[in-house]
């Protein structure tokens, strides 16, 4: 885990005053990505995310609308933690977990 990599997420989620949907904002404009997936993964991972929509209850407006929005649910995940609700504590633990769930800062 690159110090510069936390440096300049910890900014980003500071910029973004807790706001769980700016945050995952911030950080995909900054061109952060996880590893490119196989076709059978990005299947299975687009599924799991509908399933996700559909087990909440989600209204379908809400939902995923292409590829890039199922990744993005990612890092909104990856943003939110486990329990799916926001860490409070400090914006290094976001940052960290952003990191661990592999996304990277992509040229």
């Amino acid at each position: 885990m690159s110090e510069s990599n936390v440096f300049e997420l910890v900014k980003l989620i500071k910029a973004a005053n807790g706001d769980p949907s700016s945050i995952t904002d911030s950080i995909w404009e900054a061109g952060y990505r996880q590893p490119e997936r196989t076709a059978e993964e990005a299947a299975k991972i687009t599924i799991s995310v509908f399933f996700y929509c559909n087990s909440l209850g989600m209204p379908t407006d809400f939902w995923p609308r292409d590829y890039d929005s199922v990744l993005q649910n990612e890092l909104m995940k990856a943003v939110l933690g486990e329990d799916d609700e926001l860490h409070e504590a400090e914006p290094a633990a976001i940052a960290k977990n952003v990191i661990r769930a592999g996304f990277t800062k992509t040229v």
